[in-house]
């Protein structure tokens, strides 16, 4: 009786210890992961899109129509990308779709080889050429190098070696698409800057602007990002955007003769204009 009643309370003892390690390595993990710094996340999610060489996702974006501030854009986009990293307008070879007011027809299309970019036009079968090649001068433009990963990975790096410029936060943790995300502020007063490569610093006395970014607790990947800007002077009239990334595939394998393609044979059929540097360019 003796023994058993001893086995009991050691099998007592071994329950409460496994308990009480259980809770020791839970508040251990939080107590780590809220050791992080807002340098620490985007240093590591810098490092992660070093990683990453092919990418495909969908975005739901929602901004501020800037010829009307009292209404609001919708888009929808698909987009495959491929890194080139010797390219400095968008940093990729890419294909984005851009759905407006469903997500089932596709009205305008970008297509990117590096070389050549089309931008086509599916509601009145028009398509214009950017050639690189013939015209380098449109290697200044920056086009949509903010909804690439690398184009964030730009800005992220331009944001940490200008620390004093920005402010930056590491605000409570969320959920984003039922994921467990980081949430990074990016602030600047009295300041504008361009997103992606085309990230310049200028002065504008009485701005302020914060955007958020949601990056995956897990991953470190970005999934989204929101943005509000406005002038002190009148902060009710402020401009937004909110950005949304899911389906996310890494490093797949892409079919750049399908996705990447620029040559005639894709804008068949379709008005052509074949866009020339200004003066100015």
């Amino acid at each position: 009786m003796r023994d058993k009643n001893h086995n009991k309370i050691n099998k007592l003892i071994i329950k409460k210890n496994r308990i009480l390690y259980f809770f020791v390595v839970i508040i251990v993990f939080v107590s780590c992961n809220r050791s992080e710094t807002a340098i620490d996340i985007l240093n590591k999610t810098i490092n992660t899109i070093d990683t990453i060489e092919s990418v495909y996702y969908k975005q739901d974006m929602s901004r501020t129509n800037p010829r009307n501030t009292n209404d609001t854009i919708q888009r929808y986009r698909e987009m495959y990308f491929k890194r080139l990293v010797t390219d400095s307008i968008v940093g990729v070879k890419g294909h984005w779709y851009m759905y407006v007011n469903d997500k089932e027809n596709v009205i305008f299309e970008d297509i990117y080889d590096g070389n050549k970019l089309i931008r086509k036009n599916n509601r009145d079968s028009t398509a214009i050429i950017y050639d690189l090649v013939n015209y380098p001068e449109f290697k200044r433009k920056h086009f949509w190098s903010h909804n690439t990963l690398y184009g964030m990975q730009y800005e992220f790096k331009n944001v940490l070696a200008n620390f004093d410029t920005y402010s930056l936060d590491r605000l409570n943790d969320t959920i984003v698409n039922n994921r467990h995300c980081y949430q990074i502020a990016i602030g600047l007063t009295n300041k504008i800057s361009m997103p992606g490569f085309a990230t310049e610093i200028e002065d504008k006395k009485g701005s302020i602007s914060v955007t958020c970014y949601f990056i995956d607790k897990m991953t470190y990947y970005p999934t989204g990002m929101k943005g509000e800007s406005y002038s002190i002077e009148n902060p009710g009239q402020k401009m937004f955007i909110n950005q949304k990334y899911y389906d996310i595939k890494f490093n797949l394998k892409i079919d750049e003769h399908e996705q990447f393609n620029t040559s005639i044979a894709t804008i068949s059929g379709f008005k052509i204009r074949e866009m020339k540097p200004s003066p100015n360019n």
